[in-house]
């Protein structure tokens, strides 16, 4: 039986961009080093406890098992990973179109893998990666990698910059270069946010997860959710926090 890799339409969030006529399909893997291999080089202490890993279908046993198995698949086995990857992504393109929608791909649903370094074969065409390999799609992730230069030149892959408790300076660089940060904070499910933060515009990212459609040089606004809702160690911010 062929295990399916993307996650298409399949949570809330997502669920939200099919109004701005995008189709999304997300890749979650077993975060850090959960599975016995990193994907997370840039994690730290909080991040690894507030994990999104433990938020809607992750808090289920059946879906973390799932997620690690896709994990060590990707190390394990890189060539029939990607072919499968590949095929998910073809579906996806596919069902898009026959819906008139946007196709849009996270590889890093709950992991932070530079997916630009990693190159795809299919019927014998060689891609240097996924996102060459589907121009009509968009590619975005939340990353804490800062030094992705290669990536930010692929014109349908779309990085936002995510801040932790100890990456002020890395994400004061990333507005700079005028990449967005998205900032988990600690404002009510629902309630309004505001247009500002830290002296920068900002946007309400609960209204979807649609990144690669946001102006650039915008603060991306995340209400806290499963365990980082009890976070005290400065990952997640309030309002009137000062990044720097």
């Amino acid at each position: 039986m062929t295990t399916k890799l993307l996650s298409i339409s399949a949570d809330a969030k997502t669920v939200k961009g099919n109004a701005l006529g995008v189709l999304t399909g997300i890749l979650y893997l077993a975060p850090y080093d959960i599975s016995g291999y990193q994907v997370c080089p840039k994690s730290t202490d909080a991040c690894r406890k507030t994990c999104l890993f433990t938020a809607g279908r992750g808090v289920y046993d059946t879906v973390k098992k799932a997620r690690i198995r896709k994990t060590k698949w990707f190390f394990e086995d890189r060539n029939t990973f990607m072919v499968q990857l590949y095929n998910d992504i073809k579906f996806l393109v596919r069902k898009a179109k026959k819906l008139k929608m946007v196709p849009a791909v996270r590889l890093n649903g709950t992991s932070d893998i530079a997916w630009e370094k990693f190159a795809v074969t299919f019927d014998g065409i060689t891609y240097p990666n996924l996102m060459t390999a589907f121009p009509e799609a968009s590619f975005y992730e939340y990353t804490k990698i800062l030094n992705r230069k290669s990536a930010l030149h692929i014109p349908n892959y779309h990085l936002t910059f995510s801040l932790s408790e100890n990456n002020d300076k890395e994400a004061l660089k990333a507005l700079a270069a005028g990449m967005n940060v998205a900032v988990v904070v600690n404002t009510k499910r629902k309630a309004a946010k505001p247009v500002t933060f830290s002296g920068f515009p900002a946007i309400d990212g609960d209204l979807s997860d649609v990144r690669f459609l946001d102006a650039k040089g915008n603060i991306i606004l995340l209400t806290a959710k499963g365990k980082a809702r009890y976070d005290k160690s400065g990952f997640v911010k309030s309002l009137d926090y000062r990044i720097g």
